[in-house]
């Protein structure tokens, strides 16, 4: 009775840390994207550094709350294959790794900006070739790398639950399509043949995925939760 309800809190927060890490990651995007991908963001992202601390603070939920999603996971999936729930936790934790690099250098477009705004527009390649580098770190770290820990990671993860039946095999099925379907997201992105990051051509690659954490398996979660008969036997 008492691992059911351990069970049941698990579930339960695992599925509120899906809706809330995806709330930090979308409204960190909606919040900065366009501060920072605008023509004139120079002049810009300083006078407007709270707009962007307030979606830097949605993307560290996101960044950390996906780090816990692994560590709450863990015990459950451990009973079923230690080796398998070691991939996926390390994966949620590079891929958080990766994201907190990419903040710090969208972070580091603020003081640019200040410098810029100072320097009265002078040096205006000068300012423009940092900035260029730091938007594509960013790039790189929070949204094309990421991609390849969240696919790898999520893959992994899938494949356990498909296994062990700890949910219904058509969810674990589509998840790991939506998983699978990031590594190619990431490699297109990588070469700049299609851009995969949020409101990019290369992003409805990205969709199944976001069904599936934001609403397939949270409310699978929230209403029936894993087959506890597969953990017990275990």
């Amino acid at each position: 009775m008492n691992s059911n309800m351990s069970y049941r809190r698990t579930e339960i927060l695992v599925a509120s840390l899906w809706i809330i890490t995806a709330i930090g990651a979308i409204g960190g995007a909606i919040l900065i994207n366009p501060i920072i991908n605008a023509p004139d963001y120079l002049t810009t992202v300083f006078p407007k550094s709270a707009i962007i601390t307030s979606g830097m603070l949605g993307w560290m939920i996101n960044d950390i709350g996906i780090v816990f999603i692994g560590l709450l996971m863990f015990p459950i999936l451990k009973k079923q294959s230690e080796s398998m729930a070691l991939g996926y936790l390390s994966m949620r934790i590079f891929e958080s790794i990766l994201m907190i690099v990419g903040v710090f250098f969208a972070m580091l477009l603020i003081p640019l900006s200040q410098e810029f705004i100072k320097s009265g527009a002078m040096n205006v390649a000068s300012f423009q070739a940092i900035g260029s580098v730091l938007k594509q770190a960013e790039n790189w770290f929070l949204n094309l790398l990421q991609l390849i820990f969240l696919g790898l990671g999520g893959v992994i993860l899938t494949s356990l639950l498909y296994q062990t039946k700890l949910v219904p095999r058509f969810i674990s099925v589509f998840g790991f399509i939506g998983y699978a379907l990031l590594l190619p997201a990431a490699i297109i992105g990588l070469f700049g043949i299609l851009d995969p990051t949020p409101g990019g051509p290369g992003s409805i690659l990205a969709v199944p995925v976001a069904i599936w954490e934001i609403i397939i398996m949270p409310i699978w979660l929230f209403a029936k939760g894993f087959n506890t008969t597969v953990i017990s036997t275990k």
